[in-house]
């Protein structure tokens, strides 16, 4: 993982409210988490596998096209599903922290070309040892 990823790991998870790096030991819950960067383009493409482990979800899109994304197993279509609007603008991202979709991600974008997504998974909870 690039030192990009990493910082970008442990801000969202600190503004998720699952970071602990430290403190009392069994005072604080952790996440495992997971991100990956999906290209996707106007066929649909899978972003993540189901997973009933899955405690947290988060989909940001990360390019110029609006993406539909559905979170429940289901084809994505374009203008059906979620919407995610053009990176840096209101909508385009969403996070799930409870009642957690446990389906496949599966995305589509509006126009053709190399548009990405970013999917953030988070697949338990557990508390430091203090070891």
């Amino acid at each position: 993982m690039t030192r990009r990823g990493w910082f970008l790991g442990l801000g969202l998870l600190g503004l998720l409210g699952l970071g602990g790096l430290g403190g009392p030991a069994g005072a604080e819950p952790v996440a495992t988490a997971h991100h990956t960067f999906t290209v996707v383009s106007a066929s649909p493409i899978q972003a993540r596998a189901a997973s009933t482990a899955r405690r947290f979800l988060g989909i940001i899109n990360n390019s110029t096209s609006v993406v539909f994304c559905t979170v429940d197993d289901t084809v994505s279509a374009v203008n059906e599903g979620i919407r995610l609007a053009a990176t840096g603008t209101t909508g385009d991202r969403i996070f799930f922290l409870q009642n957690v979709p446990s389906g496949a991600v599966n995305c589509i974008a509006a126009t053709a070309g190399e548009n990405r997504v970013l999917v953030i998974e988070g697949r338990r909870m557990r508390r430091w040892l203090g070891r």
